[in-house]
């Protein structure tokens, strides 16, 4: 009896604490890493994340990347509060005719997930919205892309990565 109550709290529990954890990256020098389906569908713009500072996180920028050079067009000024360092912890929806993109993201545990669209044009991100707190449809993409255990490598990289 107590086994059995002590596996199905296991199991109600693991996921949610997976969930929690935090994603860290130590990220090189100049190395920019593609979020979470952050590669528009023409592959002409990424939404990219770098930590310059010493221990990495403390300056941890997301920009918006151009896909095929790898030059970084600019940062995305708007996501200044952040959980987690590590570019799976970041989820980007694009239209498909690559002029839009949502980004959702943690800034805490246990508060909800922040979110911002931008309008790109002329190699330029303008804000449509937020940053605010995500709706349900953003927060289940953020929890589909971002929440499980083993993410998927990312879309593209630049740079030197850190030697592990």
């Amino acid at each position: 009896m107590k086994k059995r109550l002590l596996a199905s709290l296991c199991a109600v529990l693991l996921p949610a604490t997976l969930v929690l954890a935090t994603s860290t990256y130590d990220y090189g020098v100049d190395e920019y890493v593609t979020i979470e389906k952050g590669l528009s569908p023409d592959h002409k713009y990424a939404i990219t994340a770098h930590g310059g500072s010493e221990t990495r996180d403390e300056f941890l920028r997301i920009f918006l990347t151009n896909a095929e050079t790898g030059k970084k067009i600019g940062p995305l000024e708007e996501i200044k509060e952040h959980l987690d360092t590590g570019p799976d912890a970041y989820a980007a929806k694009w239209s498909k005719d690559s002029q839009d993109v949502t980004i959702v993201w943690r800034i805490d545990r246990h508060e909800p997930l922040r979110v911002v669209a931008y309008h790109i044009a002329n190699g330029r991100a303008k804000v449509t919205k937020g940053p605010t707190n995500a709706n349900k449809e953003e927060s289940s993409l953020w929890a589909k892309l971002c929440g499980g255990e083993n993410p998927a490598p990312p879309e593209k990289s630049w740079g030197t990565p850190v030697k592990q």
